[in-house]
């Protein structure tokens, strides 16, 4: 087995001590050089070597990763069917399974003051042109609020106003990313652009907000067809709270601490982002132990977000298609990433694209240069929360992606192709991209 350059040099060592020893006549003398050797020098060497073994083992820690372990999955599922003991999913906001708890004197304050109260949330399943006009014409819908008193049936209008809470919670998880050091990646989250508030902004004359809630239901006309109600939005990332293990170590910097959190109990299999951001230097996992280093010398509970990884199980069955963001990547892609090169040619966009696996939605046909978009714009930006202050986007060429579409989900095809602009957007930040649904 060969030996690694601190082991040639251990062995380069210990001849020449050898040689030394042996080059000694006096007894006495050789014993106690001997005796020096064993007990201080080496042993020192050997400390040192140790040493530097696990400064090297950190380093590597702190620059490598595995980003599949960071892969983020989205889907909706029906609140009935919802199962809290699920093995990968869990819902983005917690309160979405408690329903809608809001009293009369509630809608009323928050009319009076914010001029709108959202009664419920709701999915349009309808393709993203045809969802912008829809919240651009702002239409009226008839809504009846039955309260437990007699005759207490109070007509109100509602209108749909679209739902930014869920896409926050991404750009906040883009956040935990970069405090982290994890290189982002696109979140694959269509569901999310498709939810909207039923809100009213008016209440009718007589009512007092004593009134008890029994019901409320909702007239939406032509537009059943597309709206989806009591759906929840989930994904494959939930929020706990952890303790150190032990007390914090002093670092040689005399200045930082080293933090341990034992993973133990919630898998060593998962990736984990720390919340808290006061003076983090350092963030890195081996096997059940998270490891912070930071200016904090208490210990305390920390804020931890979990990417559960796990695979799909048999009995796991979904109205709708759980989406992922991650792809497969060949052995020159894995080099090229590791090296950090650019892709540069059409061939290496295409296999790109494709690694995605999401042919069945969207097929990408080809590419080109132009001066300006064509008049429809068919995609949007799923990384809007990450600013760039130095390229002008009126000055850059436009790169357009043509796709064309496929078998599955229609409803759900421009906001897939979104995504992949997206990351098509983050490997080409010299362009402007733009996608077209042929």
């Amino acid at each position: 087995m060969e030996q690694s350059g601190q082991e040639k040099c251990m062995e380069t060592m210990k001849e020449m001590i050898q040689k030394e020893i042996q080059s000694i006549s006096s007894l006495e003398e050789r014993v106690a050089f001997k005796e020096l050797m064993e007990g201080v020098f080496l042993s020192l060497y050997e400390t040192n070597l140790k040493m530097y073994e696990e400064l090297e083992r950190r380093v590597k820690e702190d620059l490598d990763y595995d980003k599949n372990r960071y892969y983020i999955k989205t889907g909706m599922i029906e609140k009935e069917f919802f199962d809290v003991t699920h093995h990968l999913l869990f819902p983005m906001e917690e309160s979405d399974l408690d329903g809608n708890l809001y009293s009369m004197k509630e809608i009323q304050q928050a009319v009076a003051e914010e001029g709108a109260f959202p009664l419920m949330k709701v999915m349009l399943c309808c393709d993203f042109l045809e969802l912008r006009r829809l919240l651009e014409a702002q239409p009226v819908f008839e809504g009846v609020i039955e309260t437990q008193e007699p005759d207490g049936e109070w007509k109100v209008e509602v209108h749909l106003r679209e739902n930014r809470e869920y896409l926050e919670k991404i750009a906040y998880l883009y956040l935990l990313f970069t405090r982290n050091g994890i290189p982002w990646q696109t979140v694959n989250a269509p569901y999310l652009y498709k939810m909207a508030d039923v809100i009213v902004t008016g209440l009718p004359e007589g009512i007092t907000g004593e009134e008890k809630i029994k019901q409320v239901m909702i007239q939406f006309g032509e537009y059943s067809r597309i709206i989806r109600k009591d759906v929840i939005p989930v994904w494959n990332v939930r929020r706990l709270e952890l303790e150190s293990v032990g007390f914090p170590t002093p670092c040689e910097d005399h200045r930082n601490f080293e933090h341990q959190i034992s993973l133990r109990q919630h898998g060593a299999d998962h990736a984990y982002l720390v919340e808290d951001d006061r003076n983090i230097q350092t963030i890195s996992q081996n096997g059940e132990k998270l490891r912070i280093v930071c200016e904090t010398g208490e210990a305390k509970k920390w804020g931890i977000y979990q990417i559960r990884s796990s695979e799909e199980q048999k009995i796991d069955r979904y109205t709708f298609p759980v989406m992922e963001n991650g792809r497969e990547e060949s052995f020159a892609e894995k080099y090229q990433r590791k090296w950090n090169q650019q892709i540069r040619t059409r061939t290496e966009l295409t296999r790109f694209i494709k690694g995605f696996g999401l042919e069945d939605y969207v097929s990408y046909q080809h590419c080109q240069i132009e001066d300006r978009f064509p008049d429809r714009q068919e995609t949007y930006s799923m990384n809007f929360f990450v600013q760039d202050e130095i390229r002008d986007k009126e000055a850059q060429k436009k790169l357009v992606l043509y796709f064309r579409p496929g078998q599955k989900e229609d409803w759900l095809q421009r906001d897939i192709l979104s995504f992949l602009v997206s990351e098509v957007q983050r490997v080409y930040p010299e362009y402007d991209c733009g996608g077209i649904l042929l």
